[in-house]
């Protein structure tokens, strides 16, 4: 009987989860939520130099693939995902927590957070989110700050390294 009320229950959370995401879509624009490749993520961290002391954030961070890739190599990384979505940022901290991480996850609206500490920026978004969060990066980033987007370009920056991996394309700016 049990086993009934627990099957019920994780119906019950799929199905509110489903439906949180298709009215975010539909009415709010949000991106839909479709994590980054592991193969693409070793392939940007293998482009990327790091020196092991930056300040990096995971816009849209979902689940927090890149960041937790990164803190597996670079354990010294200030590391920051930023989720709106508190159906999908809940668990993820949860997890995060029991496994010790000190990746700091924010339930924040990425246009309602201040990136003028950061020295990279990954994000995995939409075209409708890149319009605004691209004049938020020019605004609020500091020179020499590195944008990370995979498959969709920042409009208001030119990429200085476009690569393919995975089947998509994945952009490399420098404010």
């Amino acid at each position: 009987m049990i086993l009934i009320y627990i099957v019920i229950l994780v119906i019950l959370v799929y199905g509110v989860f489903f439906v949180a995401q298709f009215y975010n879509i539909i009415f709010y624009g949000y991106p839909p939520f479709i994590s980054s490749s592991y193969k693409n993520i070793r392939k940007i961290i293998e482009i990327v130099k790091l020196r092991g002391d930056e300040t990096v954030y995971e816009l849209g961070s979902g689940r927090s693939r890149f960041l937790r890739m990164l803190e597996k190599k670079y354990p010294s990384l200030k590391l920051v995902g930023v989720e709106n979505l508190f159906s999908i940022h809940f668990p993820n901290y949860l997890r995060l927590k029991l496994q010790g991480s000190k990746i700091k996850l924010l339930n924040k609206n990425i246009f309602d957070i201040d990136l003028r500490q950061a020295d990279i920026i990954y994000c995995y978004l939409n075209n409708t989110t890149m319009i605004p969060l691209g004049l938020k990066l020019i605004a609020e980033c500091r020179p020499g700050t590195q944008i990370i987007s995979q498959t969709f370009t920042v409009p208001q920056l030119s990429p200085q390294k476009v690569i393919e991996a995975g089947g998509k394309k994945i952009y490399f700016y420098t404010i």
